[in-house]
């Protein structure tokens, strides 16, 4: 085999994952990376990566090895009532709880 085609072959999602975490590193993501998903797509690796409090989206071109396009966006943050409705359940022990000890304290019970 020639030599392109060898490095060619070498390139993988590991390759592409290190590739984009370097590039993050450059832009000044320094903390937080951790990958998500990487894809290859007619030629091109689409790797995601979870930052701190945002994602990015890289495209790397798996012949030449570039940077094509990347993409960061913010993470949704979840709204106040679906976070305290995943919580109800903990608050209401939690309230029951305190109520038995305090009415048990009170000789009430």
């Amino acid at each position: 085999m020639s030599q392109t085609t060898e490095e060619a072959l070498r390139f993988n999602a590991e390759s592409a994952t290190s590739l984009t975490v370097n590039f993050l590193r450059r832009l000044g993501y320094k903390r937080g990376l951790r990958a998500i998903k990487v894809t290859l797509v007619e030629g091109t690796y689409v790797v995601e990566m979870a930052l701190e409090k945002r994602t990015a989206k890289v495209q790397i071109d798996s012949s030449t090895k570039q940077v094509k396009e990347y993409e960061i966006q913010d993470v949704e943050v979840e709204s106040g009532f679906s976070s305290l409705r995943r919580r109800m359940p903990l608050i209401l022990v939690s309230s029951i709880s305190a109520a038995i000890v305090i009415l048990k304290l009170a000789n009430v019970f």
